[in-house]
């Protein structure tokens, strides 16, 4: 799917883009799938990589809290593994069935008059089961997902934004070339936190650099756009990039956020200022930016 390069607004309103995550953001937290997700990392960790059963509490909690998914510290810390078997055994267990049509939401943001994008972690299989699943696959343009920000070649991403986001799995093993980095021992240390920690080679959010890359992907403006998410990481990292923020999942707003929603269903009456626009407003597009869009479930 295409999309436009410059979006102008003859009347612009202070918004023309809302940015969605997926994961917990656009269906609760209580669903069952982010459990299902969590248990399905360990046994990839435990029958996949061959690490031990009883060090993998302690390693996945440090590769979240370091590197924003597991996934990616499992590569900064010296695993190499097929990014598409990862998510084929991690996301393609998942108990999608959990997940049900979701018709307030659907209304909700088919009656939004401004652009909106998916941002997420997830690989582009999941985020379309998850989107159809929720009835919801025809209320956004496009998504930025774990393919969109990782392609086969970095040097793929051409200067007019267009992303050849098809992964070479063929490119990767299951093995190890060393010894992983010891990261749970690292931290057993005294003064770890002065020690810089190894490079993930994935890009994903919290890093801003993944939030600058997703915006230039999708020719977003920062200072136009609100970001839902439902992790306070994430949301103070897209407000370092200059977005507006929203928390969902809470009521309590935290730093970062300048917004907090118990449910993504509270959007009208938090933000009544998005349906605010004014309908003599044309909008004109020019030039093209591809992004991920995604497929039948």
């Amino acid at each position: 799917m295409e999309y436009d390069d410059r979006f102008q607004q003859t009347q612009r309103s202070k918004y023309d883009c809302l940015l969605f995550d997926l994961d917990d953001t656009l269906y609760p937290l209580n669903s069952g799938l982010a459990i299902g997700c969590r248990n399905n990392i360990e046994d990839y960790m435990v029958q996949k990589l061959g690490i031990e059963k009883s060090k993998i509490s302690d390693l996945g909690n440090i590769l979240y809290k370091n590197y924003g998914t597991t996934m990616a510290g499992l590569g900064a810390i010296g695993y190499h593994f097929d990014y598409d078997d990862y998510h084929s055994f991690v996301h393609g267990r998942l108990p999608y069935e959990k997940l049900k049509p979701d018709p307030v939401l659907r209304s909700l943001l088919l009656s939004l008059p401004l652009r909106k994008v998916i941002f997420t972690n997830g690989d582009k299989v999941h985020a379309a089961k998850v989107l159809s699943k929720l009835g919801l696959e025809d209320c956004f343009e496009g998504i930025i997902c774990f393919e969109t920000l990782n392609p086969t070649n970095r040097k793929n991403v051409s200067s007019d934004n267009e992303v050849d986001s098809v992964f070479d799995a063929s490119a990767q093993t299951t093995t190890t070339d060393s010894k992983p980095f010891d990261i749970v021992g690292h931290f057993a240390q005294p003064n770890s936190g002065s020690q810089q920690l190894p490079k993930t080679p994935i890009l994903c959010k919290p890093s801003e650099d993944a939030f600058e890359q997703a915006l230039r992907i999708a020719n977003i403006d920062p200072q136009r756009t609100i970001f839902f998410d439902d992790s306070v990481r994430n949301i103070q990292s897209g407000k370092r990039v200059g977005l507006h923020t929203v928390l969902v999942g809470t009521s309590q707003r935290t730093k970062g956020a300048d917004f907090a929603l118990e449910s993504i269903h509270n959007i009208r009456e938090a933000l009544p200022e998005l349906w605010e626009v004014d309908e003599k407003s044309e909008i004109r597009y020019s030039g093209k930016i591809a992004i991920e869009t995604s497929v039948t479930a």
